[in-house]
């Protein structure tokens, strides 16, 4: 019995070929990881079978027919392998068999191994899509028992955070800024501020102000909500200050910028040595609980306040190095430029495009206005015309009137 199938191999009509893949929208919505991964593994196999039939088109690509030949079980009697053939298929089986066999158990392993990964991948994403649900209801749940803390949080950090936008945006008004808006925002953020902490005065939010741990072990949410709304309220006290000082060296005679961005640093870092040294007092408090037994609560303790004390010494030494520049005299970054190296660069400043007021020679001899040239350094560390490295690595400056946002809860 033999049977012969022949096909046409079209070049054009193969390579025009394409793939559709169905997948139903309710898989999404029941288990959208599973649907995702599921769908990934379909893609995969399809761009491999792509491959395998681009890569068999160019090998076939000369042969016009393919003929293949099923030989009955009568008709496989009689073809029986020769006595010269035996030995090299033998020795073929004894040296592990051909390069094809080796190919395919090679391949064969490979695909066994990432269908196992995949089925891993797959395992794991059904066990969070069983845990997410329930986890979203125990976070509604605790959103519902905190809900006043919570909405009381994001309201303070909400008007913090408007209140820096504004402070900056006073802080680049210079000489246009008016005395009676710094007042007023001066006023509304110090009463927002004072209302906050009548409103919870019962509570132990004055005692970490004055570096006093609770009279109370708090509990750990407690105690972080304690922590949060003393920092964002130092901000806004701190922000109300800066106003302050926004009207002063407005209202002074030189109207000296450079040393007003100094001060607005050194306010700054003042205040973030301020806010590392508010939360020991409360979790001093809450490590010390003897209900812990009191070598473990000491062993607690100790560690804090030896990770705090590292710290803190960082921000003493900013502090310093903020105070010594607003000591420093001397311009570290250029000179003040003579009456002849200002003619000799034209009298006009390639920042402002206004005649020099109080120029610097830079390090690289440019020559800019000193007020501009602050301004610019504040933000830059090279020369505004050719690029040239000026100022070292030293302290971020907070001259622009901004306070960092980075909340202090350890």
């Amino acid at each position: 019995m033999e049977t012969a199938v022949t096909s046409s191999a079209n070049t054009s009509s193969n390579t025009g070929r394409g793939y559709g893949i169905q997948v139903a929208v309710s898989n999404f919505i029941q288990g959208p990881l599973t649907a995702l991964f599921d769908y990934s593994a379909v893609r995969n196999s399809d761009s491999q079978e792509t491959i395998d039939e681009h890569g068999g088109e160019g090998e076939d690509e000369d042969e016009e027919e393919l003929s293949i030949r099923i030989i009955g079980p009568t008709e496989a009697e009689t073809h029986i392998p020769s006595s010269n053939s035996a030995p090299v298929s033998d020795a073929g089986n004894e040296s592990g068999g051909t390069p094809a066999d080796h190919t395919n158990s090679g391949s064969s392993s490979g695909t066994s191994s990432s269908s196992s990964s995949r089925y891993d991948i797959q395992h794991f994403a059904r066990w969070i899509e069983q845990i997410l649900p329930f986890s979203l209801l125990l976070l509604l749940v605790f959103i519902r028992q905190h809900l006043q803390g919570f909405s009381v949080t994001l309201w303070i950090a909400a008007v913090m955070f408007k209140s820096n936008d504004i402070l900056k945006k006073q802080t680049a008004l210079k000489e246009e800024r008016k005395t009676s808006v710094l007042v007023s925002i001066a006023m509304v953020f110090m009463l927002h501020v004072i209302f906050v902490y009548w409103w919870y005065r019962n509570t132990d939010l004055l005692y970490p102000l004055v570096l006093l741990p609770p009279k109370e072990i708090p509990p750990f949410w407690h105690a972080v909500f304690i922590i949060t709304v003393n920092d964002i309220m130092v901000r806004q006290a701190a922000i109300s200050f800066k106003c302050m000082l926004l009207i002063h060296y407005k209202n002074s005679r030189g109207r000296d910028y450079r040393k007003q961005g100094q001060m607005l640093t050194l306010v700054e870092y003042i205040l973030l040595l301020y806010r590392a040294l508010l939360p020991a007092p409360v979790w001093y408090r809450f490590f010390l609980n003897k209900g812990y037994g009191s070598v473990f609560s000491s062993l607690t303790t100790g560690l804090y306040l030896t990770f705090k004390l590292t710290s803190i010494v960082e921000k003493v030494q900013s502090f310093i190095a903020a105070l010594k520049a607003l000591t420093r005299k001397e311009i570290h970054y250029g000179s003040y430029a003579t009456a002849e190296q200002v003619n000799a660069a034209g009298d006009l400043c390639a920042i402002c495009q206004e005649k020099m007021h109080a120029p610097i020679l830079l390090r690289c001899k440019h020559i800019f206005c000193e007020e501009c040239v602050s301004e610019w350094f504040e933000r830059e560390r090279t020369c505004p015309l050719c690029r040239v490295l000026i100022k070292t690595a030293d302290i971020k400056s907070y001259g622009d009137g901004s306070t960092s946002l980075f909340f202090q809860l350890f």
